[in-house]
């Protein structure tokens, strides 16, 4: 190696060698040159060696040597060239895990431009216009490296994926057929899931983004051969042979399908589904299940495929139960999926207090207020979640309490059967029974009188001795008897240190009101921001440090007072 070449001398080589091709021996002192200390020359050499060999290729003198031994002094040449050419692509590759981030852009750049430029010469031989002979390696590269971040992902995603149909299909693609392999690991795994992420799938021919590589003219637009009602009726009306349809499926085959939207969805669930396949890092996976139900199931043929990868989320337990509960709810509400267990387990996920001091905690209390929406829930279940949550608030922090009382309420006020927890009281006192006693001598006959005796010992529960019927070890809200008790833990906290605890626990002893509480202003509050609050809180007055004003701080029968004034 020259170790003297610097980016001046690399240029000059480069102008030497497009004055006379007998001077393509210089190509190796170019070559030589990427290995050297001085950055900037082996940027410049790799700048130069890629605009050498497309000027070749455009020439076709840099094309895939034959098979056939010929003596032909060209040939020779061109199978010389081919070989350098082959050479340079490699490590422009390895390149794009190097140390350096800007050798990685710098490859990454390079070889996107060889990608673009490699379906345009005939002497690459590439059977589309998008050169992903080039592309696949690049990929599996991308998703190799250590950690892909910074600036290498940032222009990968800014420059290409998300700039190019074309590009951000054949990702897709290339990325499906590496999860094909049982030999996938977590770097992998997490690199390609940092770069699935990012994806902006098109769902409409207005969101379909431009070609790095324009589709060439001699092909045909792609047909969606998975369309078994087109193709059907393509054989009705054509009459085609055996023969010629198979041809024709071929062909649709060679050509590169990112411009049809059906053919770029069915690729991004394949991709998806692929990578749910293998065991996913912590981190990942956290990040797969938080992304599921907004950026990826939208954009699925068919989301049903996750059913099982996201039922063994939530019956892992805890945050990733938790995680796992938007997209499993999507499933049930909007693709009718069949899973009888949800809210028994969301009734075991609610005891789990780890989640209050979470920070998914306000996802876990929106997800939760949105589950519990329905009327058409039964009454048993919504009185045992109202009692699960009341218990809670006996040891959870005010932020969390501030929002499961107005929660607890409008539950209450949303099921009439539930309004019993609030109006149930300790064991008849005799004023009680005299009441009830003239009201049974109202009654027309004994038949009206037995029914209302049945009606009310059905509802009636003896809470003397601090005796609580509701079961709160038990996970399932059928046995748990939630209806039988009252939401005593409510009247509670009316004496609770925090202010707008005891205030919103008062609620139960107003009038019932007509509309729900709003819980948008509650779902965000925390320890800071009862700090920050508390913080910006000006008294009218000053706080009293004493019963009686100080005058000063030494008596005068102190001696000290004849020496200091305080």
């Amino acid at each position: 190696m020259s170790p003297s070449t610097s980016a001046v001398d690399v240029k000059h080589l480069e102008a030497k060698i497009k004055e006379d091709p007998k001077n393509a021996n210089e190509l190796l002192i170019i070559l030589e040159t990427m290995n050297s200390n001085d950055r900037a020359a082996a940027i410049a050499s790799v700048q130069s060696l890629r605009r050498l060999f497309l000027y070749f290729a455009e020439k076709g003198e840099l094309k895939v040597p034959s098979h056939v031994e010929d003596a032909d002094p060209l040939t020779t040449y061109c199978k010389w060239l081919w070989e350098q050419y082959v050479s340079f692509l490699s490590s422009v590759i390895e390149w794009i895990t190097h140390d350096d981030a800007t050798l990685q852009v710098t490859a990454l750049r390079t070889a996107m431009e060889i990608v673009a430029q490699q379906g345009t010469y005939k002497g690459f031989q590439s059977d589309t216009a998008f050169g992903n002979e080039t592309f696949v390696r690049v990929v599996r590269q991308l998703v190799s490296t250590s950690d892909i971040k910074g600036e290498l992902l940032s222009v990968f995603q800014g420059e290409y994926l998300n700039a190019f149909t074309d590009v951000q299909y054949f990702t897709l693609k290339n990325l499906t057929q590496l999860f094909e392999t049982k030999k996938v690991g977590p770097r992998v795994v997490k690199n390609s899931l940092a770069i699935l992420e990012s994806v902006k799938l098109p769902v409409s021919e207005e969101d379909v983004m431009a070609f790095l590589a324009p589709p060439r003219k001699d092909v045909a637009p792609i047909e969606d051969a998975s369309d078994s009602n087109a193709v059907s009726t393509v054989k009705s009306n054509n009459k085609r042979s055996l023969s010629e349809s198979s041809k024709s499926q071929k062909k649709l085959k060679a050509d590169p399908p990112g411009y049809d939207l059906r053919e770029h969805q069915r690729v991004f669930s394949t991709c998806w589904i692929g990578l749910l396949k293998h065991p996913l890092p912590t981190e990942s996976y956290k990040l797969v299940l938080a992304n599921l139900p907004d950026k990826v199931m939208p954009h699925l043929a068919d989301p049903l495929l996750l059913a099982d990868f996201l039922t063994d989320s939530y019956n892992v337990g805890g945050i990733t139960s938790l995680l796992a509960l938007n997209s499993l709810f999507v499933l049930i509400q909007q693709y009718n999926f069949d899973y009888p267990a949800f809210f028994t387990k969301l009734y075991a996920l609610v005891a789990d207090e780890a989640l209050l001091r979470s920070k998914y905690r306000k996802r876990f209390f929106k997800l939760l207020a949105m589950f519990l929406s329905s009327t058409n829930l039964p009454a048993y279940l919504i009185a045992a979640f109202a009692k699960r949550l009341s218990r809670l608030t006996l040891t959870a922090e005010p932020g969390a309490i501030l929002f499961i009382i107005p929660c607890v309420y409008n539950l209450v006020l949303r099921h009439k059967e539930c309004l019993q927890l609030i109006h149930r009281t300790t064991t008849q006192s005799v004023a009680d029974r005299a009441a009830e006693k003239r009201e049974m001598l109202k009654m027309k006959n004994q038949i009206d009188a037995a029914a209302k005796e049945i009606s009310k010992n059905t509802t009636r529960v003896e809470l003397s001795g601090g005796q609580d019927p509701f079961d709160n070890e038990t996970n399932d809200p059928l046995e748990c008897h939630a209806l039988k008790s009252s939401l005593w833990e409510l009247f509670s906290l009316k004496q609770h240190y925090h202010a707008g605890v005891s205030t919103k626990a008062k609620m139960f002893e107003e009038k019932l009101r007509t509309q729900m509480v709003d819980l948008s202003s509650d779902i965000d509050i925390s320890y800071a921001s009862l700090i920050e609050e508390a913080a910006k809180r000006r008294e009218k007055q000053h706080v009293a440090l004493a019963f009686e004003p100080c005058v000063s701080v030494l008596t005068p029968a102190d001696p000290l007072s004849q020496i200091f004034a305080l």
